[in-house]
Parts: C-alpha cells; structure tokens; sequence
C-alpha cells in the first residue's frame, strides 16, 4: 500500500474525525483525506483567537470552502493561565484549546478528534504534545515527515503543498510578559505587510514594540536590495514599531513551549 493508501486506510477505520484545523500544510492535508474517505463523517474546526492571525484564519475558511468541508469557527480568549506569557504556555493553551475542541466535537457527535502533528514533530521541544496526548487527541500523519506530507499535498493538487509552516502570534512576544493585544496586532499587521511584499516565510519578532525581523539567508539580500526596502520600514514604525532590525542568524524556528 502506499502512504495515501494507508493514510486513508487509518482514517476510514475511526468511522468519524473532528480535525483541529489551521489551514497549515499538515492539517490541510489531514482534512482533505479525511473528508474524501469520510464525507459528512469529517469536520474541521478552527479557533479564532487574539493570538491566532487572521491571515491564516481566512485561508482555512477558503480551504474549506473550496472543497465543500463542514467547517465551524469556535472564538476563545486569552485564558487567565496564559496572560503572562508563560514558559510552559504551549501546553497550558494546548490543554485549554483542545478541551474546547472535544467538547464542541462530542455536541456534534464526532467520537474522534485528531490533530497535523508529524512524525518531525517529535524530534523538537514540543510540550504541548503532551496536553493533546493527555486529552486523547489522535495524531493520523505521526508516520509522515513534514517532506512526505508535502508530497502527498503535491499528489492531492492541495494549494497548502508548499505553505511555510507558521506558529501562534505568542511565539513572536517574550516570555513571562502580560501578553498585549496591541503588540500582537502589530505583530500580525507586520508580517501580512512583509507576506504581500514578497516575503511569505519571515517573523516578526516584538519586544517592548522592537521589533526584529527573522527571514531565511537566502531571503535576506533581496529584501535589502529591495526597491521598497526603505518604505516597508517607515511602515513598520508608522504601525508603531519603536525601531526595526533584521536577525542576521536567519529564520529560527518558533519556540513552541
């Protein structure tokens, strides 16, 4: 069989699946099976909060729009335990989303809950795998690398195939810090400025509204060589960023704790 085959083979047998969806690659492509193999049987929900951009909110509504998936948006705040921006925030927000999640999915009558979390996911520090292993959350594409999964998305003609993989506005602000909603609106405002420019995998990076800019290496020079390079920045503190800089390490992936 192949992976598809399996993949599918896996999904068919829990009968229904509720999937935690962002419109990123992995869960994009988790849906999309789900749905060809489950039908009715396969819903997408969504969490719509302060820190969850609304860029990306969006593009999972047109995913599942455009295929014709039951989708349903659920609005959460800030919980009390993650104002501060925690060190173990991941897992603190992980419990109290997926919690969320199951509830809403055990109303409509799905059994079965499941999450993109991949096989290259359990090589990082991720904590808040943790919260969703504890609450029973089902990880379909555990065996598929972030490479595979791109592949299958590529086979499926999935828009998502190529999608840089992004992470909640919180990774941008520092830990142990009352979370603003203001600077994470400007983060978010940001890096949609930078994504139309032409620099869709790039961070915005705040603290105390300095803000650093985080690209891969081979972005870098054409973003100072750039004709709007002078104008994006003058935006940036149009917008309210005290000063901007740019990371010269390059795009680090988010700390996701």
């Amino acid at each position: 069989m192949t992976k598809l085959e399996i993949l599918k083979n896996d999904i068919k047998k829990l009968g229904n699946l509720a999937i935690a969806f962002s419109g990123g690659v992995d869960s994009s492509l988790l849906l999309k099976v789900a749905a060809d193999v489950l039908g009715e049987n396969a819903l997408a929900l969504t969490v719509k909060s302060p820190y969850m951009s609304l860029r990306e909110i969006a593009e999972a509504v047109e995913f599942a729009r455009a295929y014709g998936i039951r989708h349903e948006i659920l609005e959460l705040g800030i919980a009390d335990e993650i104002k501060d921006n925690p060190q173990n925030r991941c897992y603190l927000c992980k419990k109290a989303v997926f919690s969320r999640l199951l509830a809403r999915a055990n109303e409509l009558g799905f059994t079965n809950v499941a999450d993109g979390t991949n096989k290259d996911d359990l090589s990082e520090y991720r904590p808040g795998l943790k919260a969703k292993e504890e609450l029973g959350v089902l990880s379909p594409l555990l065996n598929l690398s972030k490479f595979e999964i791109r592949e299958l998305s590529r086979e499926l003609n999935l828009a998502t195939a190529e999608k840089p993989s992004y992470a909640c506005l919180l990774t941008r602000l520092p830990h142990e810090k009352e979370i603003s909603i203001d600077e994470l609106n400007l983060v978010e405002v940001a890096e949609n400025l930078l994504i139309k420019s032409g620099y869709a995998n790039v961070r915005a990076r705040l603290d105390d509204r300095k803000m650093k800019l985080q690209m891969p290496f081979s972005s870098m020079q054409s973003f100072l060589n750039d004709m709007k390079f002078k104008s994006i920045v003058k935006e940036l503190v149009a917008l309210g960023a005290a000063e901007v800089t740019l990371d010269l390490k390059g795009l680090r992936e988010d700390v996701l704790v």
